[in-house]
This record gives structure tokens, C-alpha cells and sequence, in this order.
């Protein structure tokens, strides 16, 4: 049976099952308000005879109407994978000029390092060990 809240609107599948017996009360996950359910007794005899319930392979209980949680958004697709054989696009000149220019500071460090290493061991008395261990102290 789907119930609405009277407070703000929200609909729930109750099962028939759990409207039978004692009066009982409902509290609105979405505005906290406490209603009580009809029971299966006070409601009118459907008009139609309910359509057959498809066949189920496995009898699941239901947990109970304000233990549902909100349905989980769906994740987005993901993009389709490039075949893994596909050449490779050719860098642009501008992505090679970075490379060399980078590769060209970093050498660049190191022979003023290697030249000048009188020098950093003077000014950083920490570095002599790195100059000992390649023969250069």
C-alpha cells in the first residue's frame, strides 16, 4: 500500500502485512512527522482483482518502512577505452621545447655543482659527504 505524509508529502511502499493487527505509527523520513497508518480493515475492497505478482525466485522479508533508505544515485558511464594498439599522437613542438629546456636547467645544475663544488662544500658543510662518496672532497 503506498502511504503519503500528510506534513510535507512523501510516499512510501508499505506492505500489506505490516498494516494488519494493532494501530500503529509512522514517522516521515523527510520531515519527522509521526502519522498514524490505516489499517487493512478500514480500507475499502480494491474495485479490480490485483494483477498476478511476477514470480520470485527467492522469498526476501522487506525491512520495515522507516528503515528504507533513500535510493542510492546511479554513477555516471564511464567513457569509452581507447584500444590499447592505437599509435600515439605525436608531442607538439611546444611540449619538445619544454623537455630539452628542462633537461638542459637540470644538466645544467649539475656541472655547476660538479664544477663548483669547492665552493657549495664551503657553503654548505653538509654536502661534503656527497662530494667524498664521489671522490671530489
Amino acid at each position: 500500500m503506498r502511504i503519503a505524509c500528510p506534513s510535507c508529502a512523501a510516499t512510501y511502499d508499505v506492505p500489506d502485512r505490516l498494516l494488519a493487527g494493532p494501530a500503529r505509527t509512522l514517522r516521515c523520513s523527510r520531515c519527522g512527522t509521526e502519522f498514524p497508518l490505516p489499517t487493512v480493515e478500514a480500507e475499502a475492497p480494491p474495485a479490480s482483482p490485483p494483477e498476478p505478482a511476477p514470480p520470485v525466485a527467492a522469498a526476501v522479508p522487506e525491512p520495515p518502512a522507516e528503515a528504507m533508505p533513500a535510493p542510492a544515485p546511479r554513477p555516471e558511464p564511464l567513457a569509452p577505452r581507447r584500444p590499447a594498439m592505437e599509435a600515439a599522437e605525436a608531442p607538439s613542438p611546444a611540449l619538445l621545447r619544454a623537455w630539452v629546456a628542462s633537461i638542459v636547467v637540470v644538466a645544467a645544475a649539475v656541472v655547476s655543482l660538479l664544477v663548483f663544488h669547492a665552493k657549495v662544500m664551503e657553503v654548505w658543510p653538509a654536502s661534503t659527504r656527497l662530494f667524498a662518496a664521489l671522490g671530489l672532497a
